[in-house]
């Protein structure tokens, strides 16, 4: 498999701190963070509403990982939150940032989400044991990343507008035993600005043949544009198949 060397050593967290909580959508509640790992430090966010007890956990993995922009995990999650407000369900929200050099396919931003994790379950005296991620242009990296990488399993996956040719062939990819556990969801469109038809859907259609059409998706819209707001605008529905 040709995929990018991310874990070369194991890293060491250090304590996560409380730094403020804001929320924009009613109910919920936003706590920010900042997570450690190693020499690196990522300026993270939780979304939550009440006290879980059982809740399904989201991570999101937000888009241009190697922007100068080092703090979108305050941010990012954020814009799945309104999908979850009319939710009877017990849902979090987590989000870490990728920076420069620090994007998210190496271990130190990967051991981020997990060690953001362990705080919640600390916080709250719960177990994570599965997460459902969801990820925007190159955020569908640290879904493949989490995917081989990560500690907890992954029951589902989001990938909108992204581009995974980067990170190994489909068929080898979709070979390995933890892509093969839980579903994936690509949202595509035809009118991305960055990834072309041409370079994204024999990927896919590939990916999702060796998996299998129930649990690999392709929701493929001609218009579609690389933008989360755009899929927000027009499909909303396949949004919310993924966040009931």
């Amino acid at each position: 498999m040709r995929f990018l060397a991310i874990l070369l050593c194991l890293a060491t967290f250090s304590l996560a701190s409380k730094a403020d909580s804001k929320s924009n959508v009613k109910n919920f509640t936003a706590d920010s963070l900042l997570i450690s790992v190693g020499t690196f430090t990522s300026p993270s966010a939780v979304w939550y509403r009440g006290t879980p007890k059982h809740p399904q956990v989201y991570v999101w993995f937000h888009g241009g990982m190697q922007s100068s922009k080092c703090a979108k995990g305050y941010e990012a999650g954020g814009m799945l939150v309104p999908f979850l407000e009319k939710s009877k369900k017990e849902n979090i929200v987590v989000s870490v940032s990728a920076c420069k050099d620090n994007h998210w396919l190496t271990s130190a931003v990967l051991k981020t989400v997990d060690r953001l994790l362990d705080s919640v379950e600390a916080r709250y005296k719960i177990q994570i044991d599965t997460v459902s991620l969801v990820g925007v242009s190159d955020g569908g990296l640290g879904i493949a990343g989490y995917t081989l990488y990560g500690k907890r399993a992954v029951r589902a996956r989001l990938l909108v507008s992204t581009n995974l040719s980067s990170v190994s062939d489909a068929r080898n990819l979709s070979k390995a035993i933890r892509v093969r556990q839980g579903s994936w969801t690509f949202l595509q469109g035809g009118s991305d600005r960055l990834y072309p038809l041409n370079r994204t859907m024999p990927w896919l259609d590939e990916f999702c043949s060796v998996l299998g059409r129930e649990q690999c998706v392709i929701r493929f819209d001609n218009r579609g544009e690389h933008d989360w707001s755009w899929w927000t605008a027009n499909r909303e529905g396949w949004i919310r198949e993924f966040v009931p």
